[in-house]
């Protein structure tokens, strides 16, 4: 995106609320869908992160959340000069598409906030269902138990830093092969809480059949006719991450499927995350693999986003 700048009130600073009117023209003048939103939450990283701080009133706050940028507009309360010149820095990197998560560094997921950056997919709300469900059934294994779940595909290490500090019990492995995700995946997982593994999931743990309780994925799985149009997704998020090979981008989950079954013991569960075009695939792959007690989760949007199984005894 070129040409599209605004330019701050750089002498006296400006009230936020003419800010975030400010900020949310200049992101819907560029396309982006949830442009008041993010031009909140960009005030929000803007005011959290060096900020000059809001003239008439200190935020008084380390970090700052949106509702209170939503607050603090109502209130009257101004920003500063610099902090006027910076905020537009930060709009005008949005509005050339870069990623929210990128200029924040951060996405929120489950409860968490997981450090990303280029090199590494952005975990999406819908893959928190993923979480939910695996949850759901950790849920109910006895209190002292001690289960043995792992994350194929980790990328940034999302799934795996979930379920860790919801059930911290459990002992909790990630695999990942790309050398650039597990810099960032290092980032989010505690080595003293996950055992982050680098390498190809189709010979992770050769030595241990049956070892896990969990395994759970979010593979690339991306079919070739399915191209992301979105510049953050088709531009940002790494090709290897998101494409799963093959007519139906079927290659890598159905690799999964069967890497899972390998790693799963009799009585264990299997759920993977997939494009809502392959849900009877999926299916049928996990039913002549063996996998029993098959069904689907539907993500926000009513669309079949995962589907889970049973390894029989």
């Amino acid at each position: 995106m070129t040409g599209l700048r605004v330019t701050p009130t750089a002498h006296r600073g400006e009230g936020l609320d003419e800010a975030l009117r400010r900020g949310a023209d200049v992101l819907r003048r560029a396309g982006i869908e949830q442009y008041r939103a993010d031009a909140e939450l960009l005030a929000a990283y803007l005011l959290g992160t060096g900020s000059q701080g809001i003239q008439h009133g200190s935020y008084g706050e380390s970090s700052v959340t949106r509702a209170d940028v939503q607050r603090f507009a109502l209130m009257g309360r101004r920003i500063t000069p610099q902090d006027s010149v910076r905020y537009t820095e930060l709009l005008e990197r949005r509005a050339q598409r870069v990623p929210l998560q990128h200029i924040t560094g951060v996405a929120p997921f489950y409860h968490l906030e997981i450090k990303v950056g280029p090199g590494v997919f952005i975990p999406r709300p819908e893959t928190e269902l993923l979480v939910e469900e695996a949850l759901r059934v950790l849920a109910s294994y006895e209190s002292n138990a001690r289960p043995r779940v792992v994350d194929l595909c980790t990328g940034s290490g999302a799934i795996a830093a979930a379920i860790k500090e919801e059930n911290p019990q459990a002992e909790v492995f990630a695999v990942e092969l790309s050398e650039q995700a597990l810099l960032w995946a290092r980032k989010n997982l505690d080595p003293q809480n996950v055992h982050l593994i680098p390498g190809d999931i189709r010979t992770s743990f050769e030595d241990l059949p049956g070892y896990f309780d969990l395994v759970l994925s979010n593979p690339p799985y991306i079919p070739p006719h399915r191209k992301p149009q979105a510049p953050e997704v088709a531009e940002y998020d790494p090709q290897m991450a998101l494409y799963g090979g093959g007519e139906e981008g079927m290659e890598i989950p159905r690799e999964v499927i069967a890497r899972a079954h390998y790693l799963l013991r009799p009585g264990g569960f299997f759920m993977m995350e997939h494009d809502d075009s392959q849900e009877t695939r999926v299916a049928e792959t996990l039913a002549a693999q063996g996998y029993v007690s098959i069904y689907s989760i539907r993500d926000l949007n009513g669309k079949p986003r995962h589907t889970a199984g049973y390894k029989p005894w």
